[in-house]
């Protein structure tokens, strides 16, 4: 391969690309054909999503709105811990797109903080949960590990996300439908989600770029500007300014780049991947941030994978 360059893997790679709004359009028209399918040929009678007031939630619940697929989309925004401006984008996004929108605070909601006789201290219903949850802890140092080594910000986190799945999956239940996956490629490449916590049944967006594709397709959808650039965050507060590229190292941009050329590089030689490998580091990205997504990436193929099952061959049948 002659002269590897950035120019180059972009060419290869769409990854990369803002679509035009022709694209963009092509897109859009693709998933809900797509989308309306399955429902149809799965004969579900809703669609459930959970709307956070950002970029994915706003774009899947734009595109699966029931004038395009024909059943009720119900949306539920389940705030823990989340800002007042969050709170109202997804107010925003679920009265615009969603035939039912509902904001479900119950994990939210302020009791009598545990052991405190005279309940004057209050706290979140997710953070009693939290506190029940620490006495594993002590199981854990039975079994020889250290808990304290472990962000406790981390641990909560997930389990948000995890009481946050379980609401829509009941709901999901009770109205015969399915619960959409509003990740995007960027945060599976990154493994940015938690383990049966944020992943849905039916994921439309799910190879779509963060950095370059879904702010394109929202523009396209009409989706707020001050929704499409607000700083990307979990709404999880694992980290104090709370935002995505704080736990990630890196925006979504340059995450889209770096993978881009790690995807490229799997249909190349040992000699030009070690060319392209001293491209990596001479783009203009700073080399502490790509070492930091690419470790990252690495260390997340486990949750990629998904469950590992054994076979029969494995054991013996």
């Amino acid at each position: 391969m002659e002269n590897i360059t950035l120019k180059s893997i972009i060419s290869e790679v769409g990854l990369i690309i803002t679509p035009n709004d022709e694209k963009c359009n092509l897109i859009i028209t693709n998933i809900r054909k797509k989308v309306k399918k399955y429902v149809e040929d799965n004969k579900l009678q809703s669609l459930v999503i959970g709307i956070s007031g950002g970029l994915d939630s706003s774009v899947v619940a734009a595109l699966c709105q029931e004038k395009y697929i024909g059943v009720p989309l119900i949306g539920l925004s389940i705030p823990m811990s989340s800002s007042n401006e969050h709170k109202e984008k997804a107010q925003w996004i679920g009265n615009k797109y969603c035939s039912t929108f509902e904001e479900f605070i119950d994990f939210d909601e302020k009791l009598p903080k545990e052991n405190n006789l005279y309940g004057s201290v209050y706290q979140p219903f997710y953070d009693i949960l939290f506190g029940r949850l620490e006495k594993t802890d002590r199981i854990a140092n039975k079994a020889g590990f250290k808990t304290e080594t472990f962000p406790k910000s981390i641990l909560q986190g997930n389990m948000k996300a995890r009481l946050r799945m379980i609401t829509l999956y009941d709901l999901a239940r009770k109205t015969n439908g399915l619960v959409l996956s509003t990740d995007n490629l960027s945060e599976f490449n990154m493994g940015f989600w938690t383990i049966c916590g944020d992943v849905g049944d039916y994921g439309p967006i799910q190879n779509l770029g963060k950095g370059f594709e879904l702010p394109a397709i929202a523009k396209a959808l009409g989706i707020r500007e001050d929704i499409i650039t607000q700083p990307p965050s979990d709404g999880l507060m694992v980290t104090e300014d709370n935002t995505d590229e704080a736990q990630l190292g890196a925006n979504y941009k340059e995450v889209d780049t770096i993978m881009a050329i790690v995807s490229f590089s799997l249909e190349i030689g040992e000699k030009e991947k070690q060319e392209l490998k001293s491209k990596l580091f001479s783009i203009d990205i700073d080399g502490a941030k790509i070492g930091k997504v690419l470790l990252r990436y690495e260390n997340m193929h486990y949750k990629r994978n998904g469950t590992l099952n054994l076979t029969r061959k494995d054991i013996g049948i």
